[in-house]
């Protein structure tokens, strides 16, 4: 039968992976570096591997065993390795943006950048925290993360809103606007597949 723990481990690594990704894209960003590219477009290929991987040994975990309690907690894991996965989608989305910033010098206001580094921040924060519990295998310290969420898409729509009246005042171009907006939506996509991965988590006893 698999070893629940032994699949646990892979799962932290796979977390350390996404939160990896979500660090590099963001220092591509930051520093206009096409070479940070590929290491991205790497460890994506190592989350897809390890999804597929991680859940057939869930799957086959969940038919072997009699115990309900592990039962439900490899169904919960199964949701959790498939919420890290799409969050290392949602890099390489990202991450494609900032590729055509950079080619096609793309510039954002001083002001959005500001902005999305603060948007940033809130999602690596609350990565770091998920990251944090599955390396410990301790999961009551994740509802910090709810606790302290932030209300994503108002801020989001905030920034949207700024963002386009200052494509209106011609500030930011309409091609830079919409990456802009893009990486809005898709920063926002990764915060919610993190609080989600922290709900379940709070679900595991």
């Amino acid at each position: 039968m698999a070893d629940l723990n032994k699949i646990k481990e892979k799962i932290a690594k796979m977390s350390e992976v996404a939160l990896g990704m979500w660090r590099t894209t963001h220092q591509a960003f930051m520093e206009h570096d096409m070479d940070l590219l590929e290491k991205v477009l790497e460890d994506e290929n190592r989350l897809n591997n390890s999804e597929k991987e991680i859940v057939s040994e869930l799957v086959a975990f969940v038919r072997e065993t009699q115990d309900l309690e592990k039962k439900n907690q490899a169904v919960l894991f199964t949701d959790i390795v498939g919420d890290l996965e799409m969050i290392g989608d949602y890099c390489k989305d990202i991450l494609e943006r900032v590729q055509i910033k950079i080619e096609e010098r793309l510039l954002f206001s001083e002001e959005a950048v500001v902005e999305y580094g603060e948007l940033y921040k809130k999602t690596e924060d609350a990565l770091e925290e998920i990251n944090r519990a599955l390396v410990k295998d301790s999961f009551l310290a994740v509802g910090e993360v709810l606790k302290k969420q932030e209300h994503i898409d108002s801020l989001v729509d905030e920034y949207r809103k700024k963002h386009n009246e200052r494509m209106i005042t011609g500030s930011c171009s309409p091609m830079a606007c919409n990456m802009y907006l893009n990486m809005l939506d898709f920063t926002a996509a990764v915060y919610y597949h993190t609080k989600k991965i922290a709900k379940n988590l709070l679900k595991i006893k």
